[in-house]
């Protein structure tokens, strides 16, 4: 393996202004040129959520990790969170986006093979970059080139979705990253996906209390009508915030039959980018 961390402020020679964050974490497999060939493999960048108050550790590595040793390259980004979010974590992750994709030789990545997958306001973030690579804070920074912004195939992590601001409901992600520059409706991303948007998997649990299982189920829907293709899975029961479903990860969370269930979604996440065509080709060279 081969490890680094990027500022990508410096990578794009952008200006930094307040924001704080902007660093990839870089996990790439060595390069192989045995027996005449070479491997090339698909990419993911990993987005963990904190409802944009902070980034939460288990939702960063341990899924790098994990797809990493499915045959992806993998990246993990640490954006802004309050005070400085919006336009920050959007541009944070559109550059990510476009740092795998201009490195795509020298890593030996495909570069129309890249994934990304979120975590909660991870997932929220996602859905931006997905939904709406077309916003000022994209352009303002890559102009043009905003559609390869746009993930090959997202994987939503019970993603927020929307706010409605319900009673006894914690999570107010949207305005967090909104944080009074923007308006908000415009990112309820669900009513703004479109024909142009990539595959999605789509997983949460029925019992969410922080991110209601509803955000999904909407997020499915809109995919549906969109005519993009999607997959949806509802696990029975489960926390919020199981990130890959370890107690390793989770001290608090004992290793029973109800971990080792929800944990499947990483293996169906693998099993659905495949079938997307996000997987390892191999060239003669020489």
């Amino acid at each position: 393996m081969q490890s680094k961390t990027i500022d990508l402020y410096e990578y794009f020679c952008c200006d930094r202004r307040e924001a704080q964050a902007g660093k990839l974490l870089v996990y790439v497999h060595e390069k192989c040129r045995y027996k005449g060939i070479r491997r090339r493999r698909p990419a993911i960048l990993i987005l963990p959520g904190g409802g944009y108050h902070g980034l939460t550790p288990y939702e960063t590595e341990p899924v790098a990790l994990y797809y990493f040793q499915k045959g992806f390259n993998a990246f993990v980004l640490r954006y802004d969170v309050l005070p400085h979010t919006y336009p920050y974590p959007l541009e944070q992750a559109a550059m990510a986006m476009m740092y795998i994709r201009r490195t795509a030789e020298e890593t030996d990545t495909l570069e129309n093979c890249v994934a990304a997958v979120g975590f909660s306001a991870g997932g929220h973030l996602l859905g931006c970059i997905s939904v709406l690579p077309d916003d000022h804070a994209v352009r303002n920074v890559f102009g043009e080139e905003w559609e390869k912004v746009r993930p090959d195939a997202s994987v939503y992590c019970y993603a927020v979705v929307y706010d409605d601001h319900a009673e006894n409901k914690p999570n107010d992600s949207i305005d967090n990253f909104c944080n009074g520059a923007v308006g908000r409706e415009k990112y309820q991303y669900d009513a703004k996906v479109n024909a142009k948007c990539s595959p999605a998997f789509i997983w949460t649990t029925g019992n969410d209390r922080a991110v209601p299982v509803d955000n999904s189920v909407r997020l499915y829907q809109a995919y549906m009508s969109a005519g993009v293709p999607a997959e949806l899975h509802i696990f029975k029961e489960g926390i919020h915030g199981l990130s890959v479903c370890s107690s390793e990860i989770q001290p608090e969370l004992k290793y029973n039959e109800l971990l080792v269930h929800v944990g499947k979604w990483l293996e169906l996440s693998v099993e659905f980018l495949f079938s997307c065509g996000l997987k390892m080709e191999i060239d003669k060279i020489g």
